[in-house]
């Protein structure tokens, strides 16, 4: 049987940096309009407001990815730990029938 070993330290610190990332995409907003008008050209501003409407576009399918990320690694943790709680209660419960089947020998 191969044995499977899961880093639960190494996921919940990748989890935490997703966090961060979401967080900061997440606050972000946009910014576009008011930079544009500070530029003093008509197409400066346009210019301007083409690269933040597509910056937004993309920070949004960015956050959408990082989301996923987030829940898929949520998903190993729950389901691996889990298992791992049914596995050890499994062993609990065959391990009085092994110790019964030693006694009285001797």
């Amino acid at each position: 049987m191969t044995d499977l070993q899961l880093d639960f330290d190494a996921l919940r610190t990748a989890r935490t940096r997703v966090d961060d990332a979401l967080s900061t995409f997440e606050s972000a907003g946009t910014v576009g309009g008011d930079l544009a008008g500070l530029t003093g050209e008509d197409r400066l501003a346009g210019k301007v407001r083409d690269f933040a409407d597509n910056w937004d576009y993309n920070r949004g399918k960015l956050t959408e990815k990082l989301q996923f990320l987030r829940d898929g690694i949520d998903a190993i943790v729950d389901s691996m730990t889990e298992v791992d709680a049914e596995l050890a209660r499994q062993a609990q419960e065959a391990a009085p029938e092994t110790q019964n089947d030693g006694e009285g020998e001797g």
